[in-house]
Parts: structure tokens; sequence; C-alpha cells
């Protein structure tokens, strides 16, 4: 082969396809920003800190709830999707059937708990007994969230974008306007807001069981659930831990500082949340588009999954700076009473980051069936997480949760990375990486910092963004071969395909 030839074995793929299904995704992500922009000066003006805080822990409770009902089966399932070829499409509905039948036996057992326990899990949970009429609505979410999120996997395998964006629309759009509505008209509070949901994901549940029942029409099979058992389960010790590293900071905040502090910690949140829409559209792509790659060429999956880690780590880098830099100015436009929200911006944007690269580190111990390693990793990553939010809240409130947080994406990043290293060895840029985390971190301080009247802090901040793209070139992290990459995948966002059979 000539010097500076591509070698077709491992050269990255086209990344059309890819782009194209990241900006369905991306689409489907923009509604709960949207949503957010409706919904968060409203709520942040009716409700009062304690009240946001409540809406914050009872969204803590439905999070961990979800993940015990799919017991890993949503991943297990499209694992084992691409066991099989396109010539195997009944063996391929029968995985994802199989899938589907177990956990909703599952959610419907643990919404029956959670109701028999509601007021052992709210005084738990809320620090009093008050709060159990809102556990009982959380419970009776669990069925309709539980079936929503295991047929988003079957859409995904069957390259069904577009109507996974309407079945979030249909979510979003019910949850909002009956939320709204009860919150300004008829006076609902907190419980309210989860009826709502509870509405919005039920409808959305049904129209998406519709859309894809010719995916669900094989047959249950016990010896195609053993396998997915066996891949699925050690990820639920491993997204529980994950969990706390995203969650628990919001009950041990209740309970070291008070609900208002938490309701704090939630607008910080909010803000931060906006770069994981970026990652988990991406990440909803990129996966079943590297198991199709993996089916057909392993080198080229390898090559494929280090470069997109680089670019995702630099989109993120640049988006999360951007949002630390400017979080004051943005929270005092639609979230005034949250004041010192901003504070904790910065730490859980780095969180977000650590996050995305988890995310994609995982695939490797995904493709070699080596999930059992997962767990002990992640379980590991959550007891720092824990210990560091008893031993920062106290001094630090807010943003000692939030630099807990930080630390404990950042941790178990590092150890994925080495352990997937020996798993399953792939060539990351891991320059590139620390070189732009590097220089986001040391740039976001400029968030906190006094930087004087205005309008000098907004200059300083804009300098400080086009630092960031300087650093990059400078040090090589992003020159003309990237920036070329970047653009084919812009211009593959392109062309979406409207019409939903060929979404």
């Amino acid at each position: 082969m000539q010097e500076g030839a591509v070698d077709p074995l491992t050269a990255p793929p086209d990344p059309a396809p890819l782009a194209r299904q990241t900006l369905a995704y991306g689409l489907s992500g923009l509604i709960a920003p949207l949503v957010g922009l409706i919904t968060l000066p409203i709520f942040a003006r009716v409700f009062s800190q304690g009240e946001y805080g409540v809406i914050e822990l009872g969204t803590t409770v439905m999070s961990v709830a979800v993940a015990i009902t799919d017991i890993g089966l949503a991943s297990a399932a499209l694992r084992s999707y691409y066991d099989y070829t396109a010539e195997h499409e009944s063996e391929r509905r029968s995985v994802m059937l199989t899938g589907f039948a177990t956990t909703t036996v599952i959610a419907v057992t643990v919404t029956i708990v959670l109701i028999a326990l509601r007021t052992d899990v709210s005084r738990w949970v809320f620090g009093s007994s008050d709060q159990a009429t809102l556990v009982i609505l959380i419970a009776l979410s669990m069925p309709g969230l539980n079936t929503w999120r295991y047929v988003s996997e079957v859409m995904r395998v069957r390259l069904q974008a577009f109507h996974y964006l309407a079945t979030s629309l249909i979510a979003a759009s019910v949850t909002t306007i009956l939320g709204v509505t009860g919150v300004l008209a008829f006076s609902w509070r907190v419980d309210g807001v989860f009826f709502a949901a509870l509405v919005g994901n039920l409808i959305a549940a049904v129209y998406a069981l519709v859309v894809v029942r010719d995916g669900l029409s094989g047959r249950f099979s016990w010896p195609k659930l053993k396998p997915m058992l066996t891949y699925g389960l050690p990820l639920v010790p491993a997204t529980l831990a994950s969990l706390a590293l995203a969650l628990v900071d919001r009950i041990i905040l209740s309970r070291l500082g008070s609900l208002d502090q938490v309701g704090q910690y939630a607008i910080a949140n909010r803000l931060s949340s906006l770069i994981l829409i970026g990652v988990t559209a991406f990440l909803f792509a990129l996966t079943p588009f590297l198991f199709a790659i993996y089916s057909e060429n392993p080198g080229q999956e390898k090559a494929a999954r280090a470069r997109a880690t680089t670019y995702l780590t630099v989109i993120l880098g640049f988006c999360g700076l951007a949002l630390t830099l400017f979080a004051r100015e943005l929270i005092d436009l639609v979230a005034p009473a949250f004041d010192q929200s901003y504070k904790a911006v910065g730490p859980l944007m780095l969180g977000a980051i650590g996050y995305g690269l988890v995310s994609v580190l995982t695939t490797g111990f995904s493709l070699a069936r080596k999930t059992g390693r997962l767990a002990l990793l992640a379980v590991g990553a959550a007891a720092v997480n824990i210990g560091l939010n008893f031993a920062l809240i106290p001094p630090w409130g807010i943003v000692g949760a939030g630099v807990a947080t930080a630390i404990g994406y950042g941790a178990l990043a590092v150890a994925y990375y080495i352990v997937a290293q020996r798993v399953y060895q792939t060539p990351y840029e891991l320059r590139k990486l620390l070189v732009t985390l590097g220089l986001a971190s040391v740039l976001g301080a400029l968030g906190v910092a006094p930087l004087g009247p205005e309008p000098l802090p907004v200059l300083i901040k804009l300098l400080a963004l086009a630092a960031f793209g300087a650093g990059l070139w400078v040090t090589g992290t992003v020159r003309g071969a990237e920036l070329i990459e970047l653009r084919k995948f812009a211009r593959g966002m392109l062309p979406l395909p409207l019409d939903p059979s060929r979404a």
C-alpha cells in the first residue's frame, strides 16, 4: 500500500448516514429544552424553591424506577438483535418481543411495590410522608414510561427516526399543555406536573406501540432470554451506580442542605442538561451505527469509534464552555429568583462531558460481551461520588455537589478507558481528548470570576471562546482533516428524509 493511502478495512466510514440519524434524534432532543423554555420561567415563578426541589427529587425517583424496570434488557435486545442478519428477520423480531414482554412484567411489579410502599418511599426520599400521592403518580407512570423506553430501541434498530421524533413530540406536547394549563388555570401544584407527565407518556407509548407492532410480532423465546439476561443483568448495578453519579447528589443535598438548595441545583442541572441533548442524540444514532459496522468489519468499527470520540469531546467542550461562561446571564433571564445556580454549572458541565465519554467507552465492553466489568467499575465510581458529596456539600453547598459529580464521572471515564483497552483495544486519540478537556476547564473558571461591570464580562467570555478554538488549532487537536470530516458530518444532516418509511 502506498504511503498516505487509506486502508479500506480500517478507514472510518462515510459519516452521512450517522449524521442524518443524529439530526433526527437531535431534533427529538431539542423538544426537551423547548419545553423547558416554556415551563421553566412559569414554574420558577409559580413554585417556591422548595417545591422545585420536590420536582427534582420526584424526577430522581422516576429515573431510578425506570432503570430497575429495564434490567438492562433494552441494551441487551439491541446487542442480540445484531446477532442475526437482515435475512433472519423473524429471529430479530423474537429478540425484541422477548425483551419487551419481560420488562413489561417487571414494570407492572415495580408499580405495585411503589404503591404499596408509598408512605415509606415518601418519608425516605422527601423527608416526610406528605408526598405519598406523588409516589403513586410516579408508580403509575412506570408501565407507560418503560414501554416508551423499550420501544425506542425497536425504532432505533429499524431506523425509524421520524417516528421516534413524533413520539417525543407527542409526549412533550401533551405534558406541556396539560401541565401549564393545570398550573395556571386550576392551581395545580407539584402533583399536577407529574400527572401531566403520566398522561403524556402514556399517550406517547400507545402511539409508539402502534408504530412498531410489526417489529414486536415475533414469538417469545426462553432460549433467547437467557443470553439477554446474562448480558443485561450486570448492567443494572452499573446503571444504578451511574444514576447515583447523576442523581444521588439531590438526595444528599436535601439532607445536608435544604429543599431550597435542591431547587437551586435543579436549575443548574437544567442548564447543564442542554449539552446532554446532543450527547443523547449522537449516542442514540451511534450505537446501532457502530454495531452494524462491527458485524461487517470490526477494524473499521474501531476507527469510527475512536474518531467519533474525539469529535464528541471537541463539540461538547465548546458547547459546555459556552454555557458555563454565560450561565449567570442565562439564569438571570429565565429564572432570576435562582440567582446562585450559575455557580454549579461549570462542574456539572464537566460531569456531562464525562457522561458522554463513559457512554462511548462502554461500546467496547458491549462488543466483547464483558458487561459484568461495567458494574464493578460503576459501583466504585458511585462510591467515590457519594463520599465526595458528604464531604463537599456541607462547606460548598451546590458547588460541592457539582464538583462531586464531575470527579465521579471523571473517575469512571478513566477506569472504563483503562479496562476497555484491555478488553477490546481501540485507537482512541487520548492526547486530543486531554487537551480539549484541559482548555475547557481552565477557561470555564471565568464563568464564576468577578469580571467587572457590563459589557466587559461579555467581551472577556467571547474572547475565552475564541481562545478555546485557537488552543485546539495550535495544539494540533483540530486541523484540516478534522474540519473536513466535521463538515461532511454537518452536510450529512441536511437531506433528512421526511418520508416516515425512509426514516
